[in-house]
């Protein structure tokens, strides 16, 4: 750190005239003083807004002094720490944050989530995870909207009885906001009939969203298989579009993954002996996990209960999918498949998918395969103000100015999302294949059916509005 000028130099840098007709320029002033250009214009300035105080250098106390803390303070935060282990919630430093300034059992002045870690650490209350990967390492993705998709998982429960039964909990989440729109147990492995039952009663409660994510478990999607499952079935009665992640990829389920943690740390904590207790804990959780649990990944770490309700919900327009089009769809899942073995396996050794498919599906006709994509990893997207549009399959799509930027690009066989980079907000959609028909190599993201923009405005709808009505006219 730089020594502070003398009080003689100040002295001298105040009463040097730089006019004087045979004195020295402000350069050699300087360069015989020893100082730099910008300490003697600073100085100069400084004396002319301060007078003499500018002939000592300013305090370097700090202008907002290290606040200490008494063991009030410390013993109120590991009480918190200690009732939210027991209770089965989060305790780390900002879940003890948002609990004390929620109950008021911080008094003024609140402590920072940093003097909690530093007082948790202090007293050994830390548990170390060198291996854990820092959250600025993570990109999150979320739909804009409540309603445009679930996420649906399930996982098997021991009982604390004494023959520690297994159960099955099917926790289901809004994609956008978290909110836990209908997490339910039941005594049987995991199956189609208690998933449906699941999904059949959020949709009383909530309504039909426009997709539901779920793995590839037999209880919940089998496309990947070639094969249409029941759960599938009931969700394209309803108008909800069943969709799946990649094999062997959790992470597309992400969000509902990690909020097994959260439901099991509540669960462990609580011990239910019996079926009923856990459906009575199931519906404590919601309650408290919804509507005052604060969500870290929200804006403003709001609760789910919280972004439900300010969120914007789009929910599905409850028209009927196709059974032939769901078939269609993972008859196409299917021959990829056979293709892919075909290319990669030794002769002989290649897995006959077709005899994984019904008689009756075989027969069902078959949407063309042409300008699908097959899954593939992310890519990265740079979209500017000079040239709004995205490059697919050799069309160039053009889309809104107001949405440059840059942006991860998620293809899967039956849809193109692009998801901003620093939000991680769904920006651009639209389903796969392109339809209506495009034949020129340039149009406009509202020529597509089903397409979808961040913020979207008036404008943009009426055009999307009106070219469909045109374009549904000339194919009837």
């Amino acid at each position: 750190m730089p020594k502070s000028l003398t009080p003689s130099v100040r002295r001298q840098i105040v009463e040097f005239d730089p006019l004087a007709a045979d004195g020295p320029s402000v350069s050699e002033f300087c360069q015989r003083l020893g100082i730099s250009r910008p300490s003697f214009y600073n100085i100069r300035r400084r004396f002319l807004q301060e007078g003499n105080k500018a002939l000592n250098p300013r305090s370097s106390a700090p202008k907002n002094p290290v606040r200490t803390f008494g063991q009030n303070t410390t013993n109120t935060v590991l009480r918190i720490r200690t009732r939210l282990e027991k209770e089965g919630w989060g305790s780390g430093p900002k879940s003890i944050w948002f609990v004390g300034v929620d109950t008021g059992e911080f008094g003024l002045p609140v402590p920072s989530v940093a003097t909690i870690a530093r007082i948790l650490s202090a007293a050994g209350a830390v548990k170390a995870n060198p291996r854990k990967r820092p959250r600025s390492a993570w990109l999150r993705f979320a739909r804009s909207a409540a309603m445009e998709m679930w996420q649906l998982d399930a996982l098997e429960y021991r009982l604390a009885d004494e023959a520690g039964t297994k159960v099955t909990i099917y926790q289901l989440l809004d994609d956008s906001t978290r909110f836990d729109v209908g997490t339910m147990c039941f005594p049987d492995p995991e199956n189609g009939t208690d998933a449906i039952a699941t999904l059949r009663a959020a949709f009383t409660a909530h309504g039909v969203p426009r997709e539901l994510l779920s793995d590839n478990g037999r209880a919940f999607n089998q496309a990947r298989q070639g094969i249409v499952s029941g759960t599938e079935r009931f969700l394209a009665d309803h108008g909800c579009l069943g969709i799946s992640g990649r094999g062997y990829h959790p992470q597309t389920q992400g969000k509902n993954e990690r909020s097994h943690q959260t439901l099991r740390r509540f669960l462990e904590a609580n011990a239910p002996a019996s079926l009923a207790a856990l459906t009575t804990l199931i519906t404590d959780f919601r309650s408290y996990y919804n509507y005052r649990r604060r969500h870290q990944a929200l804006p403003g770490a709001m609760t789910p209960g919280q972004a439900w309700e300010a969120a914007d919900h789009r929910p599905s327009e409850r028209i009927p999918i196709s059974h032939k089009e769901l078939q269609a769809r993972a008859d196409s899942y299917r021959d990829n498949r056979l293709a892919q073995n075909a290319a990669e396996a030794p002769a002989g050794e290649i897995q006959d998918l077709s005899r994984t498919a019904t008689t009756a599906a075989a027969a069902e006709p078959r949407l063309p395969a042409g300008g699908r994509l097959r899954d593939a990893a992310v890519d990265l997207v740079v979209v500017t103000r000079g040239n709004p549009q995205i490059y697919f399959q050799g069309l160039k799509i053009m889309i809104p100015s107001n949405l440059a930027g840059t942006y991860q690009v998620i293809s899967t066989e039956s849809d193109y999302s692009m998801f901003d980079t620093t939000t991680g907000i769904e920006s651009v959609y639209f389903p796969l294949p392109i339809r209506p028909a495009i034949t020129r190599r340039i149009f406009p993201l509202w020529a597509v059916s089903g397409a979808r923009v961040r913020d979207q405005k008036a404008d943009w709808t009426d055009k999307q509005r009106t070219y469909m009505k045109k374009t549904l006219a000339k194919e009837s």
